[in-house]
C-alpha cells in the first residue's frame, strides 16, 4: 500500500499531541489500558498483559512475521511519578471543567480598565496572551486530599450538584435517597482552591465585617510564574462570585535562584532552607537580602555573602544604637521623653543629619510608592551606614566631647542623633522587624509614642537645607582626599600630620566651625586652609591637599 510522503502513528488516547491531531481529523480515541497499567480488551491478543510485556510481546510478533525493519534508541522524555519514579501513562478520562472564556473575558476587561493593575507593566502583553487564548479549565484532579467535587451520582447513571455541606437529600433527577447516592472521587485542582483565597479567608460566602473591610485588596504581591495559575484564577473567580476584582494592583517579583542563577529544586538540590539562614544569621538578615537584590519581575541569585552583609549592616545598626544611647550627656535624665533639638542649639553637623534624614524619608517613600523595594533598601544602608554612621556620628563625637560648649548644644547634638536613629528604625521596621522593634524599645520616646514599633507612626519629612548638604559633602570628599594623600604617601593611620588644604570646601563658616572634627576625622594637626596660590609645605614637614574646584 502506497502511504505517499510518509505515514505518522498516533494514538490520540494515549499523548497530548495526538490527540490534537486526532481532534482535527475525526479520529477515534482508543484507550488500550486499564487503571493498574495493563493492555485492556482492545489490545486483542495482548489484552491482559502489563504494559512493558506487551510492548516486548509486539516486538517479539513483529520479528517473527518479518515485520521489524530495524530497532534503534532514541532519545526522548519520560513522565515519572514524583513520589514512586514510576513511568506515567497519558489517559484520556472524564474530568469537570469550568467555561472559562467569559470569565476570561470579565479579567482583561478589569485590566485594561486600570481597575486591576500589573507591575511590572510588561507582564501585561503575558496576561492578554493567556487570556485572550484561554481554554476551558479542567478543575478535577485524582488525588486523595483537597476539596471533594460537589457532585453525586445515583445508581441510575443521574448526577446531582449540590451546595449543601451533607451534600443532597435525594437525587435532583429520580429522587433516589440521599443514601444511594455516591460522591465523586475527585478533588478540586489546587489553584482552584487557592483561587478562593482573597475572600474565603474573610468569611465567604457569609457576608461578614472581614469580608465587606478587606475585600478587595489593595496590593497583591505573588512571583511572575504564577500570573496565570493563581493571579488570573482569583481575578476570574473574584468577579464571578463577588462581582467585583479582588486586587487593585498586582505587583509581580521574581524568583530566588542559587548563586549560579539555577532555579532551586529538591531534586537538584541546590536549595537554600531559608529555615538554617535564620538560625545562623537571623530572619531579618535573611529579609534585607532579599529586598535588597529584588528588581521587579526580574530574578535574583541568593548567596551567602550578601545575607552576611545585610547580617552585618543590622549588627552596624546596633553598634550605633548602643553608643548613642551610652554618650547621653549628664544633663540629661536617663528616663527623658525625646524632644525635637532646639534649631538655635545646633551646630552644622546637626544640621546636616536632620537634612538628610528628611531627604531619606522623601527617598524611602518615593520607593515604596513605586514598587522599587529595592531602592528602598539603598537608601536606607546609605543613609545609615554611609552618612549616620560613617559621618554623622564621628562628626558628634566631637561636639558630645566638647565640655567647654553650653549643656543645651550638646544636649542637641545628642537629640539629634536619637532623633535621627528612631527615624530609621520606623523606615526600616518593614524590612527588618525584629531588630528596629528592639532597638526602638531602648530609645527615649516621645510623648504619645506607642509602645510598640509595629503601632508607631510614619515619618514625616522635614525641610532640607540643599545648601549645606552641598557644603558637607565638600567637606566629606576633603577629609577622603586627605586619608588618601595619607595613603598614599606611606603615612600611619593613626599618626597626627600637619596639613595644609586649599579649595571652595575650606572658605566659609561651615569649614570653621567643623574644623577640630575634620582635624580628628584626617588625623590632621594642625589643619591650615589658605588661599590656592599658597601652597608651600607646611612648616614642620607635611601634606598640601587641593580640595575640588
Amino acid at each position: 500500500r502506497a502511504f505517499g510522503t510518509g505515514a505518522v502513528k498516533v494514538t490520540p488516547a494515549h499523548d497530548a499531541t495526538d490527540l490534537e491531531i486526532g481532534r482535527r481529523h475525526g479520529l477515534a480515541s482508543i484507550d488500550v489500558m486499564t487503571d493498574d497499567g495493563a493492555i485492556n480488551e482492545h489490545g486483542a491478543g495482548y489484552a491482559g498483559l502489563d504494559r512493558f510485556t506487551a510492548r516486548t510481546r509486539i516486538l517479539e510478533d513483529l520479528a517473527a512475521a518479518g515485520d521489524l525493519e530495524a530497532e534503534r534508541a532514541h532519545e526522548m522524555v519520560l513522565g515519572r511519578c514524583q513520589r514512586s519514579d514510576d513511568i506515567v501513562e497519558p489517559r484520556l478520562k472524564t474530568q469537570w471543567f469550568i467555561r472559562t472564556a467569559p470569565l476570561a473575558e470579565r479579567a482583561l476587561a478589569v485590566t485594561r480598565a486600570r481597575e486591576t493593575r500589573i507591575l511590572p507593566e510588561r507582564f501585561e502583553k503575558t496576561w492578554e496572551h493567556w487570556l485572550t487564548g484561554i481554554r476551558d479549565w479542567n478543575v478535577s484532579r485524582q488525588l486523595w486530599w483537597g476539596h471533594r467535587i460537589p457532585a453525586w451520582y445515583c445508581p441510575d447513571g443521574h448526577i446531582t450538584v449540590s451546595e449543601l455541606e451533607g451534600g443532597p437529600p435525594a437525587c435532583a433527577t429520580c429522587g433516589r435517597p440521599a443514601a444511594d447516592l455516591r460522591q465523586d472521587p475527585d478533588i478540586f485542582d489546587t489553584w482552584f482552591s487557592s483561587g478562593l483565597w482573597p475572600f474565603s479567608t474573610l468569611g465567604w460566602p457569609d457576608a461578614t465585617d472581614d469580608l465587606a473591610r478587606y475585600y478587595p485588596g489593595s496590593v497583591m504581591e505573588t512571583g511572575y510564574d504564577i500570573l496565570f495559575f493563581w493571579v488570573a484564577r482569583m481575578v476570574m473567580m473574584g468577579l464571578a462570585l463577588l462581582d467585583e476584582t479582588p486586587f487593585e494592583t498586582v505587583y509581580l517579583s521574581g524568583l530566588i535562584r542559587d548563586p549560579y542563577g539555577k532555579k532551586m529544586s529538591k531534586t537538584t538540590g541546590n536549595v537554600i532552607d531559608p529555615l538554617e539562614i535564620i538560625d545562623t544569621t537571623g530572619a531579618d538578615a535573611l529579609r534585607f537580602a532579599l529586598i535588597h537584590g529584588a528588581t521587579p519581575g526580574l530574578d535574583q541569585k541568593l548567596s551567602e555573602a550578601r545575607i552576611e552583609n545585610a547580617r552585618n549592616f543590622a549588627n552596624k545598626l546596633w553598634n550605633a544604637t548602643r553608643y548613642v544611647l551610652g554618650s547621653r550627656p549628664e544633663s540629661i535624665p536617663a528616663n527623658a521623653p525625646r524632644q525635637a533639638p532646639d534649631p538655635a542649639d545646633l551646630g552644622p553637623a546637626e544640621r546636616w543629619i536632620r537634612s538628610r534624614r528628611a531627604a531619606t524619608i522623601e527617598a524611602v517613600g518615593r520607593a515604596i510608592a513605586d514598587f522599587q523595594f529595592a531602592e528602598m533598601t539603598r537608601a536606607l544602608y546609605e543613609a545609615i551606614w554611609s552618612e549616620y554612621c560613617d559621618w554623622g556620628l564621628e562628626l558628634a563625637k566631637v561636639r558630645l566631647a566638647d565640655t567647654s560648649l553650653p549643656d543645651a548644644e550638646r544636649e542637641a547634638a545628642w537629640w539629634t542623633l536619637v532623633e535621627a536613629l528612631d527615624t530609621y528604625l520606623r523606615l526600616l521596621h518593614p524590612v527588618m522587624p525584629f531588630v528596629t522593634e528592639e532597638l526602638w524599645g531602648a530609645l527615649p520616646h516621645a510623648t504619645g509614642d506607642p509602645d510598640l514599633l509595629i503601632v508607631a507612626a510614619w515619618p514625616e519629612a522635614g525641610e532640607r537645607d540643599e545648601r549645606l548638604e552641598a557644603e558637607l559633602n565638600g567637606l566629606i570628599e576633603l577629609v577622603g582626599g586627605i586619608r588618601n594623600a595619607r595613603a598614599e604617601a606611606g603615612i600611619a593611620a593613626a599618626a597626627w600630620l600637619p596639613v595644609r588644604v586649599t579649595g571652595p570646601a575650606t572658605s566659609g563658616p561651615t569649614f570653621k566651625a567643623l574644623l577640630p572634627a575634620i582635624e580628628r576625622l584626617s588625623r590632621s594637626r594642625p589643619l591650615i586652609a589658605g588661599p590656592r596660590t599658597d601652597l608651600d609645605a607646611v612648616a614642620g614637614g607635611g601634606l598640601v591637599v587641593i580640595a575640588g574646584d
